[in-house]
């Protein structure tokens, strides 16, 4: 038997896939076992199950595990709401009739990818870090810098540079915040560093050749 889920976010009707299937063992009386995966047939760990019931108001959580599955065991018999949100994702739901006795039943809901707030990558330099949350902390240690509170912007990029060492090009916010305070020998080390990670850079380069003693324009 098939099954439709929407997303409870923007008000739009889009149906995934909730698909529902008799297992071929017996089961444990009220017992659901799911798996949730994003579009890619990926699965989705750390995904928040709830499952809440009709004709009363129970409810129960259930967590994915490593693999994206999960499980409820012990509902009562009838209807049931299952809720699934996830970090990065739409939120879906869906429903499905939990048996008394018998096989429990299968289920599994497809995720779509929230576009305004994408999960983190897994992988390569920035794995582990939320492009939004890299943004509002640039943002936030661009405002400290054209403020003139140029410590706390040297604070700010520094540690924006050990979270995600791969933005290179924070040496150079660095390097001219120290240029600012009238600090030349940390400039210049900053410099040196941004033209370490990229010799081609010609901003770099110039600071270098200023000594780190001129002032920037921006």
């Amino acid at each position: 038997m098939r099954f439709t889920t929407r997303p409870l976010t923007h008000g739009l009707l889009v149906v995934v896939g909730l698909m529902l299937c008799v297992t071929s063992q017996a089961a444990a009386q009220g017992r659901i076992r799911g798996l949730v995966a994003d579009r890619d047939g990926a699965p989705i760990v750390g995904a928040v199950i709830t499952a809440e019931e009709l004709a009363t108001t129970g409810t129960s959580l259930a967590t994915t595990d490593a693999s994206g599955r999960f499980s409820f065991i012990g509902l009562n018999r009838g209807e049931w709401v299952f809720v699934v949100r996830a970090e990065g994702f739409e939120p879906v739901q869906g429903v499905a009739d939990v048996r008394g006795s018998g096989p429990g039943t299968a289920v599994q809901f497809t995720m779509d990818r929230d576009l305004f707030n994408p999960p983190a990558p897994t992988g390569g330099v920035l794995a582990g870090l939320k492009a939004t949350n890299l943004v509002e902390s640039l943002e936030q240690a661009d405002r400290l810098f054209d403020t003139g509170d140029y410590e706390a912007a040297i604070t700010a990029y520094q540690a924006l540079l050990a979270s995600a060492p791969a933005l290179t090009s924070l040496h150079l916010e660095i390097g001219h915040a120290h240029r600012e305070l009238q600090e030349p020998e940390q400039a210049v080390a900053a410099y040196r560093a941004a033209l370490a990670a990229d010799p081609s850079s010609s901003e770099a380069a110039a600071a270098l050749e200023s000594g780190g003693v001129a002032t920037r324009d921006r």
